[in-house]
């Protein structure tokens, strides 16, 4: 094949066949040397796609890759540069190479974000950061050398970023807050559990977020002392994803094992809710506040009097409580 001049050389030729024409083309008008250097540019992008093409049929992949690299790389402008870059990242794909080939695929949809082949490139990003993870776990051979984990938690993020409106957004969503629960990295699981539940009211996935997120929020606390504000959270959402899985006897019964652990943890949760309350009236009755700390211990047993701490509060309440029912300091 003949040797192409780089893309930067065309211009600059172009650019100088421009300026020598100056006064003999009226304003606007393309020269006769204008139009002849964009026709050798762009046979020559078409010469270099028709050689990836070819390359590629024969799974030559990473010479193929080259080819239409040099294509949307060199020729920028030329008809072809869109298909190339999409050419270069499926070559990249059929080569084995993931990492590459998934952030070859988001920097073309970045780039193109009309592209007819949306459809494929969010396929290929959601199955090559699935892979990263999974295959991450092992590592080599199993060893757990170069793990790609984080590689993969990176596609599945610019997929679910650069794709938001697409099919496979919430997908990476969840598959993130799976990933993230399962390395007990509880705070980096909330995020995408959250947003999926927020942005997707329609994902297929949003009663399996909703049990995990309350999961994640259970687990992410240090104890009713100190966490109650996580442990309010995880009893929000392990309500709603009881009223949404009981919403129907057929739901009911897909979700059962499901539904007893939820309102199980409503319950447990609602146990260390009160503990946290009793140990705030153990607090001010150290601070020497009594009728504060019959306060707290009547809230606790007000709102949580069917646990057994809660009714621990209501004794302690009532063996506090002046004779005549007064609540002063």
């Amino acid at each position: 094949m003949a040797r192409r001049l780089p893309s930067s050389l065309v211009l600059a030729a172009v650019l100088l066949a421009a300026a020598a024409a100056g006064c003999a083309t009226s304003k606007g008008a393309v020269s006769a040397a204008d139009k002849a250097a964009i026709k050798r540019a762009d046979d020559d992008a078409e010469s270099l796609f028709s050689r990836g093409r070819t390359l590629r049929e024969e799974g030559r992949w990473s010479e193929a890759r080259k080819a239409f690299t040099a294509v949307y790389e060199d020729y920028p402008s030329s008809p072809l540069a869109g298909e190339a870059q999409f050419q270069a990242a499926e070559c990249a794909h059929g080569d084995g190479r993931f990492y590459a080939a998934g952030h070859a695929f988001a920097r073309y949809i970045e780039d193109r974000p009309l592209s007819p082949h949306v459809d494929v490139v969010e396929k290929r990003m959601y199955e090559i950061g699935d892979f990263l993870i999974e295959d991450g776990r092992r590592g080599l051979w199993g060893t757990g050398i170069f793990s790609s984990e984080e590689d993969g938690v990176e596609i599945l993020r610019r997929l679910a970023s650069l794709l938001a409106t697409g099919s496979y957004a919430d997908d990476a969503l969840m598959r993130l807050g799976r990933y993230f629960a399962g390395e007990r990295q509880w705070a980096e699981a909330e995020a995408p559990l959250d947003q999926l539940l927020r942005d997707y009211p329609a994902s297929e996935w949003r009663l399996e977020a909703r049990f995990l997120l309350a999961w994640t929020y259970r687990k992410d606390n240090r104890g009713p002392e100190y966490d109650g504000e996580k442990l309010r959270r995880a009893r929000a959402h392990f309500l709603a994803f009881v009223a949404a899985a009981s919403s129907d006897a057929d739901r009911s019964a897909e979700y059962a094992e499901r539904l007893a652990a939820a309102r199980a943890e409503v319950e447990a949760i609602d146990a260390d809710l009160a503990r946290k309350y009793l140990a705030r009236a153990r607090l001010y009755r150290r601070m020497d506040r009594p009728a504060a700390a019959l306060f707290v211990l009547q809230e606790a047993a007000r709102q949580w009097g069917t646990t057994e701490p809660g009714q621990d509060a209501a004794r302690q309440a009532e063996a506090m409580a002046p004779a005549g029912g007064g609540n002063r300091e």
